[in-house]
C-alpha cells in the first residue's frame, strides 16, 4: 500500500482550497483514498481551530490540525495536544515597541484558541476566515491575558511589500524568546523562539510513531518553508513563489489545477 504508515499535511489557504476559498470533490476523492491506503490525514494551517470547521466537515479523513502556524495541534474532537505562547511579560512591551516604531500597525493576537484583532485586521483575512464581533477591539492591548499564541502585525502600505513590513519589525525586536515570521496572510507574525508548522509536524510525527522519511507536507506560502524543509517530502504547490519551490523536494501542480488530487492520484495509479 502507497501510503500505508505515512503522514500527509497540508496547509489550507492556497493548497487544500483553490482561489475561490473551494474545496473541489476531486481533492476531497483523492485524500479519502490516500487515507484507505493507510495514511494519517493533518491539516497544517496559519488558522486557529474555530476557523476549520467547514473543512473538517468536508473531509471526515482528517484525523489532527496543526494550526495557528503550528503553535497549537488539535484531534479530531477537539482536543488540543499541543500548545506554545510568548512569555506573559513580553506581549505588552512587543506591542508598545512596534507602535512606536512602525507607525500605522494595527495588530491582532492569538489568545487561547480564538483570535482578537483591531479593526483594520480584518482587510487582511482570506474568505473563510472570520472575527466574532465581540473580538474585534480598538486597541488589543484590552484583550491580552497569558495565554497569548502569536501577534499578527498589519500594515495596509505593506501588503504588497512584506519583505520591507518583515525587515522593520525584524530590525526592532531582538528578544531571543521570539521569532519573526511570515504568517501566510499579507502580515507579519510574532511567534514562540523555535515555533513553526515544521517543529509541530515534527513533534505529531513522533507523537504518531510514524517516521520522517513517510511525513509529506503541501504548501504554497512563505510560513509553510519550515513544513516543506524538514518532512521526507515537501511538495510545493506550482503557484508557489521561487522561494518556496526552491525549499521543497518536488513542485506539483497548481491549487487550481488540483495538485493534490493530480499528485495522489498518480501515486495510486489512478
Amino acid at each position: 500500500m502507497v501510503f500505508k504508515n505515512s503522514l500527509l499535511a497540508f496547509d489550507v489557504d492556497g493548497t487544500l482550497l483553490n482561489s475561490y476559498g473551494e474545496l473541489t470533490q476531486r481533492t476531497i476523492a483523492a485524500i479519502a483514498s490516500a487515507s484507505e491506503q493507510g495514511a494519517t490525514i493533518t491539516l497544517a494551517t496559519g488558522r486557529s481551530w474555530s476557523e476549520l470547521d467547514l473543512v473538517m466537515e468536508a473531509i471526515p479523513e482528517i484525523e489532527y490540525a496543526i494550526c495557528t502556524n503550528g503553535l497549537e495541534a488539535y484531534d479530531r474532537a477537539g482536543q488540543c495536544l499541543y500548545t506554545e505562547e510568548i512569555p506573559e511579560d513580553l506581549v505588552g512591551n512587543l506591542i508598545k515597541i512596534i507602535r512606536t516604531s512602525v507607525s500605522g500597525v494595527s495588530i491582532g493576537a492569538g489568545i487561547g484558541s480564538e483570535l482578537y484583532a483591531e479593526p483594520e485586521v480584518i482587510d487582511g483575512l482570506v474568505p473563510g476566515i472570520e472575527i466574532a464581533p465581540d473580538r474585534v477591539l480598538n486597541d488589543i492591548m484590552d484583550a491580552l491575558t497569558a495565554n497569548v499564541r502569536d501577534l499578527l502585525i498589519y500594515h495596509p502600505n505593506y501588503v504588497n511589500k512584506l519583505d520591507e513590513l518583515f525587515a522593520a519589525i525584524t530590525d526592532i525586536i531582538d528578544d531571543r524568546r521570539v521569532d519573526v515570521v511570515y504568517s501566510g496572510l499579507p502580515m507579519i507574525e510574532i511567534v514562540p523562539a523555535g515555533s513553526g508548522k515544521g517543529t509541530c509536524l515534527a513533534w505529531m510525527s513522533d507523537h504518531l510513531g510514524i517516521e520522517k522519511e513517510a511525513v509529506f507536507a503541501f504548501g504554497d506560502g512563505m510560513n509553510d518553508l519550515q513544513m516543506l524543509s524538514w518532512a521526507g517530502t515537501g511538495l510545493a504547490m506550482g503557484q508557489s513563489s521561487k522561494t518556496v519551490k526552491t525549499v521543497a523536494d518536488n513542485v506539483i501542480g497548481t491549487v487550481d489545477q488540483e495538485g493534490i488530487a493530480e499528485w495522489i492520484e498518480a501515486k495510486l495509479g489512478k
